[in-house]
Formats: structure tokens, sequence, C-alpha cells
């Protein structure tokens, strides 16, 4: 029988783990018991004109964040998968889910607050009731090196890009939203085309394209692709500006792309064209941003809220950890306050 959730609706270039989880070392390794960590309290600060400083647990070590109804802010954990819900009115924060051991690499909230999350190295997919924290299902991606890097929710279901591997797999929905009972219902969809597959992580970053396909970020190319969401096949989209290297997040508002540039500390702000393919025309920066990790969009369609890493920084029991809320340009122009400059 189908579980729905509560008011929700190996291959030729596969890899080892080493590069990837090289990569990913400061995301999935250290000690911070991010799940144990007090709530924090009242951990908002306006810092600027139209700019947010979200405060989270000590020794979370936030990964991602999704945002959901009412404007909640929902963050995963890389250390255990925990996630911790904030109200951005307030600040006030409050665990949600204590984690399943796996870290959060990419986190996605539905119309109804369940939670979709990629598991990076433990190379799953978890459902998660966003109000109460219960696991509705854990989704093996299947075959063995599989690493889940980001996902998007899109007509049909949830789609995951798998960072090791040449494939995006789809979590399907059933009727009135309900999922295929776990561990099975996974639909592998080979990238082909003009997919170029890196010896390193590639697949890091997918979101939609305004025509209702998928547009996947290929690190190791530093280039974007239009893939088919039924078929994999993949086309390669030009780009002007500079390369998209080591980018790690991808994230759409209207005529916008945002590429994440954590070794930049920095995001990368693209338009895209279909008939000219993606020009970048500027970076959202701060003096605040610390290595950031997969964002979202808030349903004002003004702000984007960042995670703070901190890639660099030992993570401890005890080591702080903060968010950005940054104000972005839309497909109408700047959002309030600025907030970009030109990439170089």
């Amino acid at each position: 029988m189908t579980r729905r959730i509560r008011g929700h609706a190996m291959g030729p270039h596969s890899l080892t783990r080493r590069k990837l989880l090289a990569t990913g070392a400061a995301l999935g390794a250290g000690t911070a018991l991010g799940s144990a960590a007090p709530a924090a309290a009242r951990a908002r600060t306006a810092a600027g004109p139209g700019r947010t400083v979200f405060r989270l647990p000590d020794g979370f070590r936030p990964g991602c964040v999704g945002d959901g109804r009412f404007n909640l802010l929902y963050f995963g954990s890389l250390h255990d998968g925990a996630v911790h819900r904030i109200d951005p009115a307030t600040g006030e924060g409050t665990p949600v889910h204590r984690g399943t051991g796996g870290p959060a690499v990419a986190l996605q909230v539905n119309w109804q607050t369940s939670l979709f999350i990629a598991g990076g190295a433990s190379g799953e997919l978890r459902a998660i009731e966003g109000s109460t924290g219960a696991v509705h299902g854990i989704y093996p991606l299947g075959g063995t090196g599989a690493y889940a890097s980001d996902l998007i929710g899109l007509g049909a279901g949830h789609y995951v890009t798998d960072a090791a591997r040449p494939y995006v797999h789809l979590l399907p929905y059933g009727p009135f939203g309900s999922l295929p009972p776990p561990p099975g219902g996974i639909v592998t969809l080979p990238l082909t085309g003009e997919w170029v597959q890196g010896d390193g992580p590639t697949a890091t970053g997918i979101t939609y394209a305004d025509d209702g396909g998928l547009i996947v970020l290929n690190s190791a190319a530093g280039a974007l692709y239009r893939v088919d969401p039924k078929t994999g096949d993949a086309v390669r989209v030009p780009h002007h500006g500079p390369s998209l290297c080591g980018a790690d997040g991808l994230r759409t508002l209207g005529g916008r792309l945002y590429v994440v540039r954590p070794e930049r500390n920095a995001v990368d702000v693209l338009r895209l064209d279909p008939a000219t393919g993606s020009t970048t025309v500027g970076r959202l920066t701060d003096p605040d941003l610390d290595g950031p990790g997969k964002p979202a969009v808030d349903r004002s369609r003004t702000q984007l809220c960042v995670p703070n890493t901190r890639r660099g920084t030992p993570p401890t029991p005890t080591t702080p950890y903060t968010a950005l809320s940054l104000p972005v340009e839309d497909q109408n122009g700047p959002g309030p306050g600025g907030g970009t400059m030109p990439a170089s």
C-alpha cells in the first residue's frame, strides 16, 4: 500500500568516493552534535538594509536551507541530518528532527511543509514531516558510490542530482501527492546527450527552467545543462561570464539563477535566456558569508537565505553558526538594499 505524507498531497562513469569525500570532508566529518544543541531563541539581527543574520544552535553545522509555509526556514545539518526551524519574523528557533546519522546536503519543503532531504554520501533521499520530524521514508538512490547532492520538486516528483555518477534520480508522486513505499520507488535517469562526467563531484546543483525542464549544474565542466525530466537527455547551455567550476548549489528566481560559489564566499547571479544561454550579471557578496551552503529563495521573492557552513573552521559542539538573509534581484530589478556587485 502506498504511504501518504500527511497533508501532502553503476554506470561506466561511476567513481570511487575518494575525490568526492575529499571535497566533502568539511561537510561530513566532525564531532559536533547539532541535534543536541539548544534552540536559539530570538536569534535574529537586522544587520543592514534588507539584510538579516540568523543565529543557529552552536555546533549545528548547517549545510542547506528550505523555505516553507508562513515563510518558515528549515535548516539541515551536515553532521547528522538534524533539522532546525526558524521563524524569520521573530528569530525564534525550534528543533524539528534529530537526524538519522547521514548529512543533510540539500533540503526542499513542499507546499504542506513535508521536507525532502538529499543525504550526500549516505546516497539516499529522505522524506520528513516538517511539523513533527517523523521520518516518512528513506529512499536509497541505488548502486554503490551514490552522492545525493541537490534536489528540486517539479511536476512529477522530486529530482535529485548524483554528484558522483552521471544520473538524476526521481522520487515520483502518486495520486494526491502520495509517495511509493520505501525503500523502492526511485526512478534513475542516465544523463546522456552532451553531458560530460568529471572525475570529481559533477552534478552539484539542480533547479527548474521556465519551460518546465530541468537545469543541472555541472561543477566539473563549469557549465549548466538543460535536462529533459523524462529522458535525462542533456544539452549544454552557452555561458557568458566566469567559469562555474567548483560551484555547489543552484536556485531560480524568475529570470535569474543563483549559483553558490563556496570557494569565493559568494553567490553568482546569472540571467538565463532561451536564445543566448546564461550570462553572469552580478555577484551577491557579504562580509559575513563563510562557506555558503545550499540556499533558499523566500516567498517574498526578494530575499535569498544562505547558511554559513564554515568549511574552513574545525567543527566542535560549541562552534557558532549563522545564516544570512540577503536582498536579491528578481525579474523586475534589484531587491531592497541592493546587494550585488559585478562578477570578476
